[in-house]
């Protein structure tokens, strides 16, 4: 259609804070937390913490705030492109995320048994900076969630690790979530591969359990829809709660709201 602007957005699985922010550029004049959760699926306290480091940035702005962060309008007032704003809670700049696409690289790279020195050295090419602690502490999530095998060491000889059959599952590194509990969010598969509690229970049920159930419920909410189909595709139950079941599991993002 003439005159109307085009976006471009990132294909396969996504974050939370993509989604946020593809929304954020179409509806770029003027949206709300609501306006953006509607469009992301994504949930407002996870929103209202991304447009908290985006507005700290000078990427977006408060348009008017009527009462009540829910009902605050905001524009935004510095398009960076496809890929969103990575920021802190203070609007910093961060680039984690470059040691840890770099560390699953090298591992992609890498044949056979590797040392923690050994991918230190390689994902440090290209200037990115790193520590060993850092690698140290990527291999041994990545070893928690079944990508790789660990060998352990002995006084003369460190240990070492190996991508398992069947665990090179794409490009994108798995993300380490590690609060009270210990996740690990594979975005290649478009799903929480692991989770580990570490704390008390109280503690790690507020933070895992949400997730995980949510999961379950789009599981459910997919084999229903396959119940819903006849046998040549055709609606049994009304067109209307097919169509939003599909649209329910199209947007409420692969990660289920998880930050």
């Amino acid at each position: 259609m003439a005159g109307r602007k085009t976006h471009l957005v990132v294909s396969g699985s996504k974050e939370p804070r993509q989604r946020i922010w593809e929304s954020i550029r179409v509806l770029g004049p003027g949206f709300s937390i609501n306006d953006i959760a509607r469009r992301s699926g994504q949930m407002p306290r996870v929103i209202n913490e991304y447009f908290s480091a985006l507005a700290r940035a000078g990427i977006i702005q408060v348009l008017e705030s009527p009462g009540g962060k829910e009902s605050t309008v905001y524009s935004l007032v510095r398009d960076e492109g496809v890929e969103h704003p990575r920021l802190n809670r203070k609007g910093e700049r961060t680039h984690l995320h470059l040691i840890t696409e770099n560390i699953w690289r090298s591992i992609r790279i890498l044949k056979g048994s590797f040392t923690a020195d050994t991918v230190l050295h390689t994902a440090s090419a290209g200037g990115v900076r790193m520590t060993i602690i850092r690698v140290r502490q990527y291999l041994h999530a990545l070893t928690e969630a079944g990508y790789l095998e660990k060998t352990e060491c002995d006084r003369n000889t460190p240990e070492s690790y190996q991508l398992k059959n069947g665990m090179h599952t794409g490009p994108l590194p798995p993300e380490i979530r590690k609060l009270d509990s210990l996740q690990v969010y594979d975005p290649n598969l478009g799903k929480l591969v692991y989770t580990k509690t570490t704390g008390s229970y109280g503690a790690d049920r507020s933070l895992v359990e949400p997730g995980v159930a949510l999961l379950r419920s789009r599981d459910l909410l997919a084999e229903w829809l396959k119940l819903a189909l006849d046998a040549n595709g055709l609606p049994v139950v009304p067109m209307d709660l097919v169509q939003r079941t599909q649209l329910e599991l199209a947007s409420t993002g692969e990660s289920g709201g998880l930050h």
